[in-house]
């Protein structure tokens, strides 16, 4: 039986050295250039080759993450990092935009490719063709990680920190902040306060007592998150979960409380086993290391819940903050001790703590990890190379303009109609989306998905579909497109559809183009015929996790609206995207549709851009009011 692989993050030198050393069989690290942790220490060009050369020559494999979306301009230059990583004998490239598949394929038909959960699969029907490895969504149930599992070769995450959201499908740093998650800067905005607490704050993942159900659910590799961590951090959870894996293969697994004390002390926000096995892996308290609990103050002492020594580091959670220090001086029974255990009444500095408040043990003087040597450097010998890249057609559309618009309710969807909407987008789910079709008279009547999908859902859905029989569809997960191949499709912004490729990959789709992309870099497509999103509310975030309240607000005042769509929790923006006369600017560079997605007032606004996409006059001044440009003249870095 071969056994199962555990990947571990290298954030930069020290961290690939602790991973390596402590027991992983694989690692995974970002170039300086198009990987999702930009803000990691990294490697480049240069160094890759010997940390290539040192990894195979102790047995680890190392897996590049190539893992952002590309623009336009960018696409050259990320071949020639593709190259480089290849050149230097990478084992897998992990990459989000799988349109790039079949140039991949194309120019470097050895190399492995790994699909990663930036391009949020949650069913076996999103898969790709040309896909080695896929890094599962973490809000899988177990059950579903087991099905895809038995199909394909999966990774799946086991430790480490978790998003609020559906990886790539987060837009809240890009819209809210211009830093965006997508393209490697997330400013996580998830670890923020809202409603005077952290209310999308996540616990981090352990899930070392799963090990043996991963392993017999056919899970190929058990990834850890963190290239953000320390070598510490690293190094503790190589070590113990390589221990658990050689356990569980020996007929040995038995946890020892003592490896989750230490697993804390390397860092935790409170672990939880994720969506694989709970319902709810939020901590709203405060975003930040706990470490070890170790008990409260009262009167001045501290009855002890684990051992304490000299030179340790504390964290003291009064009310309304967090007091550090390192612990210089231990009280026992009025004598000074070096150190005190489990049971023990001691007094320590409050530094003006009270009765009742929590004290954490986060880090200890006996912690050590191993490095191992050091990386030697090597000399690059980048392979000189000539990229075939396809042509990308030019295509210019028909005079004239269409409004596409997505409705929540009957009433809004005649309204549509009746101001003379060219398409209507309505939810696949509604109860009365097969009555609504009947209503509609002028409109093209398109019916609209879910973006999260499981397997055990598809059928009912396909089913739904070609019962109402509509003129088209605007597909919201992938992994529908093969079952619908009879509509008119369009694709959702969740597609994140942003380069020339990606439109040349879906050519028989019309996409809604990402939302973060700006007006300069649409109009240096080739090809328009792409849909995009002109009025309406933005989507923020998608996630499996339930929020109680219906809005958050930030520290700025901002309040976003949360509501229920399909089972998944959606945070709107703050303010509503309404681009007016801005619109027509599109229209001058050959782009004729557009989208609005209003719950309200539909009618109103989709007679508002008609009239200015006819008139040269329209007064928008007091319209503007309220409403955001977004990335319209800004974009994302």
């Amino acid at each position: 039986m071969k056994k199962i692989e555990l990947l571990l993050p290298a954030g930069n030198m020290d961290c690939l050295r602790a991973a390596v050393n402590n027991g992983a069989d694989a690692v995974y690290l970002g170039l300086d250039k198009f990987n999702a942790r930009m803000s990691a220490g990294n490697f480049d060009e240069k160094n890759i080759f010997g940390v290539v050369q040192y990894c195979h020559k102790r047995s680890v494999k190392v897996y590049a993450a190539l893992n952002i979306l590309v623009k336009n301009k960018e696409i050259e230059d990320f071949f020639h990092v593709v190259n480089a990583a290849n050149s230097a004998g990478v084992d897998a490239i992990i990459i989000q935009d799988f349109c790039m598949i079949p140039l991949l394929k194309k120019n470097f038909p050895n190399l492995k490719i790994h699909l990663s959960t930036q391009a949020n699969t949650h069913n076996s029907h999103s898969i790709p063709d040309g896909v080695d490895r896929v890094v599962l969504a973490r809000e899988l149930p177990f059950e579903d990680v087991k099905k895809i599992s038995s199909k394909f070769e999966t990774e799946v995450f086991v430790h480490g920190a978790l998003c609020f959201s559906y990886s790539g499908m987060c837009l809240f740093s890009s819209i809210a902040g211009r830093r965006s998650g997508n393209r490697g800067l997330c400013a996580q905005p998830c670890r923020m306060m809202y409603n005077n607490k952290y209310l999308l704050s996540t616990m981090d993942l352990c899930l070392l007592e799963k090990i043996p159900e991963l392993i017999e659910a056919g899970v190929y590799s058990l990834k850890v998150e963190g290239r953000m961590r320390s070598p510490l951090y690293v190094a503790t959870v190589a070590r113990i979960y390589k221990k658990y894996i050689n356990a569980y293969y020996n007929n040995k697994f038995s946890i020892n409380d003592k490896d989750i004390v230490e697993l804390k002390l390397a860092y935790n926000r409170e672990f939880t086993q994720g969506f694989g096995f709970v319902e709810n892996i939020t901590d709203s308290r405060k975003p930040m290391n706990r470490g070890v609990y170790i008990g409260f103050f009262e009167k001045g002492k501290l009855r002890l819940k684990e051992s304490l020594k000299l030179g340790d580091g504390i964290g003291i959670w009064t009310k309304n903050n967090v007091v550090g220090y390192n612990v210089g001086n231990i009280k026992k029974d009025g004598r000074d001790v070096a150190e005190a255990f489990s049971g023990d009444i001691i007094q320590i500095p409050t530094k003006g703590a009270q009765d009742k408040d929590s004290v954490y043990k986060t880090s200890s003087v006996d912690s050590q990890y191993n490095l191992g040597e050091e990386v030697k450097s090597v000399k690059s010998k980048i392979k000189p190379f000539n990229f075939s890249f396809p042509k990308i057609k030019s295509y210019s559309n028909k005079p004239g303009f269409e409004i596409f618009a997505k409705v929540y309710s009957k009433k809004e969807a005649i309204k549509a109609d009746n101001a003379g909407a060219d398409i209507i987008y309505y939810d696949v789910l509604n109860e009365d989306s097969a009555e609504v079709k009947e209503l509609i008279k002028n409109a093209g009547f398109f019916l609209s998905t879910p973006r999260i999908i499981r397997d055990s859902q598809m059928k009912d859905i396909v089913e739904k579909i070609d019962k109402i029989n509509p003129k088209g569809v605007l597909v919201s997960n992938r992994g529908l497109l093969k079952f619908l191949k009879k509509y008119i499709i369009h694709l959702d912004y969740s597609f994140n559809c942003f380069n020339d490729t990606d439109i040349d990959y879906y050519s028989n789709c019309t996409p809604i183009i990402s939302p973060e992309l700006n007006f300069y870099e649409t109009r240096a497509f080739k090809n328009k015929n792409f849909i995009v999103m002109i009025h309406g509310d933005i989507i923020l975030m998608n996630s499996r996790q339930s929020l109680k309240a219906p809005e958050l607000v930030d520290k700025d005042e901002r309040h976003f609206r949360v509501r229920q769509n399909n089972n998944t929790t959606q945070i709107l923006n703050s303010s509503q995207l309404g681009l007016f006369n801005m619109a027509r600017r599109y229209l001058d560079i050959g782009i004729r549709y557009f989208y609005i997605d209003l719950e309200k007032d539909s009618g109103k606004y989709i007679r508002i851009y008609k009239e200015i996409f006819t008139s040269e006059n329209f007064e928008d001044r007091k319209l503007k009011k309220g409403y955001t440009t977004s990335h319209f003249d800004r974009g994302v870095f």
